[in-house]
Order: C-alpha cells, then sequence, then structure tokens
C-alpha cells in the first residue's frame, strides 16, 4: 500500500512522529536538568523513557550509561567513607 503525501493517513503519521519526538525531547531535557543537580536516578528514569520513545536516540542513550556510570561511582564512594568498625579491643584473657 502507498501513502500518498497529503493524505489523512499521512498526516496523521506525522503529527504522531512529532509528539513522539516532542515527548522525547522534553524528556531529555529533564534528564539533562536532573545532571546538573547530579541527581542520577533521575537522569536514569528520564532518559530511560526518552530511549523507550526513540531507541535510536545517541544522546538518551549517553545518559543512561553516564546516570549508570555516576550511579556507580557514587556507590563506591559511600563504601569507602563509611567508618570502619572499632576494633575490638576487650583482653581475651579477663574472661578467663
Amino acid at each position: 500500500m502507498v501513502v500518498q503525501p497529503q493524505s489523512r493517513e499521512a498526516q496523521n503519521l506525522r503529527a504522531a512522529i512529532n509528539t513522539r519526538e516532542q515527548q522525547r525531547d522534553a524528556l531529555l531535557s529533564l534528564a539533562r536538568g536532573c545532571g546538573y543537580i547530579a541527581r542520577w536516578d533521575c537522569v536514569s528514569r528520564n532518559a530511560g523513557s526518552a530511549l523507550e520513545i526513540d531507541s535510536s536516540s545517541r544522546e538518551a542513550r549517553h545518559l543512561v550509561t553516564l546516570a549508570m556510570q555516576e550511579s556507580a561511582l557514587a556507590s563506591v564512594q559511600a563504601v569507602e567513607s563509611e567508618p570502619s568498625p572499632a576494633p575490638d579491643t576487650r583482653d581475651i584473657n579477663a574472661h578467663h
């Protein structure tokens, strides 16, 4: 079936694509904003949604990857900054 460029079907298709592109762009904008304040869960969620809308979006893929890397880095830093447990200083001979 060939769709004529000015047919109602072609116009509906263009409108649907335009709407999805606007949704993708809005989600990417939110993801970028979250990235500026290092809210990596927000970046991941919004960029992931943008990627669902447009799986070819390089920016969405980049932001998802960046969010994963930054979240992993933050987790490692949090573990490293936790205080070590105090050593057990009880005298082992005191109990005998």
